[in-house]
């Protein structure tokens, strides 16, 4: 007994341990039970880990804000520095998880299994089974450990907290995590509150956090110039000829071709471990929010210090790929899980990779068709009149309008030749006799300011057009119950005496859909060609990339692209419709059988 008396002084009047904790793992973790990574615990293998374990446990640290890449030690972070805390800094300690169960997962497959291979941490386990549940343990020295889950809002009230962790917080319900972060306040400056995530959406909880903090990021330095700069995903470079046969990607050439560029001397580094290893060797945080209050402390890490940069060229391109065809989940999940932020949707991931073709505005083209007075498309060379077959459409703002001339040949092919913006519906009519353009291949928007824009076609003898929902337009035949088509009938408006236009509806979905087949092509080797000019501006090719196709509540549809400016995109959609209309494109567009609608204007 006397021994024991002595023991337990002499464990109470030794200090406490004040190495950085990261070293006091390596010394007391043999092993980490559900790491890939056998054997003891080694800082080298994952660098970053070091200054985010020290700031958890300085007190002049009030809040840790963690931004992180999934497998990159996110969470293993501070399951390792709890266990520091329970020997050296033990205070009432509450880990949430997303739900009760989650946190009962974490309990009894991560956290207490670490606990036994800490010898330190083992040895202060209550031998009482009733002291040491899945969601509490009470520790032999005075400590208590809530494990519990964060949507339950009882879970977050009543207790006095010193020791606040919270995992994966962009799954937590909005206004929780603040809900939290108020059971620190009875302990003053001793309380922490340490928030970890993967990349959630933008202006969430966990995103709005994070911006509080000093934002450090995780960078290297380069090893030719020397030069400090971030693990940036716009630097990861690969083969743009890495395609098979088809001109699709393969993603075997991919992963070979891929490097990381040093943005300052454009030196090349080879994908492989031993290369990330020489850049984390160099690893340091660096602030990038100097405003921020010192007690805030945020770290940011992403899967290119970690993980293979080929294998993540693979998984974006496969991502891309499908956002394309309408499901942005994939890319969603890589921008939060492997960059680790906040998702938005992004214009470069919609781009079609548009390539110039060899001209210039405003040139003529050799392939140009024509129209007959009988209403005939004609290709070249002509005999007797006809009419140039180029079509300009105009989108209809507040205060401006945006023009596209396009010519057409009668395969289905044509090239861009005029894109501008205008004031003026007088500026519409000059750039129409400029080219030489027939008044019936005018189209203009009539979705905004319709009835101003329907007086300007009676009186210049313009086509008026209108978006819509529906898919389809019913239009006569000899054939029993008529066809149905991508564009509706001419409809007559009547505007008053002697004054009158026609307009045209046409599907947003159907015309969309044949523009993107349309723009993808731009090798006659495989059929028509969708051509733009050398000397194309970056707004017009932005604004092609303005809207994907997505599904909402069951329904496909094209979509903006947050608040993008689409209008150059709205008129190469009128383009598409007019060539339709006029038969030069979209046999396709004429249907069997009724397609049902959810009818409408867009």
């Amino acid at each position: 007994m006397n021994a024991d008396i002595a023991s337990m002084f002499a464990e109470g009047v030794r200090p406490p341990d004040r190495r950085p904790p990261w070293q006091w793992c390596e010394d007391h973790i043999p092993a980490i039970p559900y790491s890939p990574m056998p054997g003891r615990f080694r800082s080298d293998n994952s660098p970053w880990v070091r200054e985010v374990m020290e700031v958890i446990v300085d007190p002049r640290v009030k809040l840790v804000s963690i931004l992180a890449s999934v497998q990159s030690s996110k969470t293993t972070i501070p399951e390792l520095t709890l266990c520091y805390i329970v020997k050296n800094l033990p205070g009432p300690c509450l880990w949430l998880d997303q739900t009760d169960e989650d946190a009962k997962d974490q309990s009894e497959s991560r956290l207490q299994k670490l606990f036994e291979e800490c010898e330190p941490v083992r040895d202060l386990f209550p031998r009482d089974r009733h002291k040491r549940r899945n969601h509490t343990v009470h520790f032999s020295n005075g400590m208590t450990l809530w494990i519990l889950g964060a949507h339950n809002k009882t879970n977050l009230q009543r207790r006095s907290i010193r020791w606040l962790f919270g995992d994966e917080t962009w799954r937590w319900p909005a206004g929780n995590m603040a809900e939290a972060e108020a059971r620190v306040t009875a302990f003053g400056w001793l309380g922490k509150c340490v928030f970890m995530s993967q990349g959630g959406e933008e202006n969430d909880d966990t995103h709005r956090k994070f911006e509080t903090t000093d934002m450090r990021e995780w960078t290297f330095a380069c090893p030719h110039c020397g030069k400090r700069q971030p693990f940036a995903w716009e630097n990861v470079e690969w083969s743009k000829s890495a395609r098979d046969a088809e001109g699709n990607w393969d993603f075997s050439a991919v992963r070979d071709s891929t490097i990381l560029r040093c943005t300052h001397c454009n030196h090349y580094f080879t994908d492989s471990d031993a290369t990330r290893r020489q850049l984390n060797a160099t690893g340091k945080y660096i602030c990038t929010n100097t405003n921020a209050s010192p007690e805030n402390v945020g770290f940011h890490w992403n899967a290119l210090c970690a993980m293979s940069w080929g294998k993540l060229a693979e998984l974006y391109l496969r991502a891309k790929a499908a956002a394309r065809q309408g499901d942005t989940s994939l890319l969603q999940q890589f921008y939060q899980k492997r960059l680790a932020l906040p998702w938005r949707e992004y214009v470069e991931d919609y781009k079609m990779e548009i390539a110039t073709c060899g001209y210039r505005k405003g040139e003529s083209w050799e392939e140009e068709g024509g129209i007959t007075r009988q209403g005939k498309v004609v290709a070249p060379p002509f005999e007797g009149a006809v009419i140039p077959l180029r079509i300009l459409t105009v989108d209809c703002q507040m205060d401006h309008l945006f023009a596209v001339v396009r010519s057409w040949s009668p395969n289905g092919s044509s090239r861009l030749v005029w894109n501008e913006r205008l004031l003026t519906f007088d500026d519409i009519e000059l750039l129409q006799e400029r080219y030489e353009i027939h008044p019936n291949l005018v189209f203009v928007d009539a979705g905004h300011a319709t009835y101003d824009v329907y007086r300007q076609c009676s009186k210049k003898g313009w086509v008026a057009l209108i978006g819509d929902r529906r898919l389809t337009f019913p239009h006569k035949s000899k054939e029993k119950g008529g066809v149905q088509r991508f564009y509706s009938p001419r409809r007559k408006v009547v505007l008053g005496t002697r004054q009158s236009c026609y307009v045209h509806y046409w599907s947003n979905l159907n015309i969309k859909d044949t523009l993107a087949r349309l723009r993808r092509n731009q090798d006659p080797a495989k059929g028509p060609t969708w051509e733009v000019p050398d000397d194309i501006d970056e707004d017009y090719l932005s604004q092609m990339e303005s809207e994907h196709r997505a599904k909402e509540k069951n329904t496909w549809m094209w979509k903006q692209i947050g608040k993008r400016p689409n209008h150059y995109w709205d008129c190469e959609s009128m383009q598409a419709a007019a060539a339709t209309m006029l038969k030069i494109i979209g046999r396709e567009s004429v249907v069997d059988t009724p397609a049902s609608g959810n009818g409408g204007r867009d």
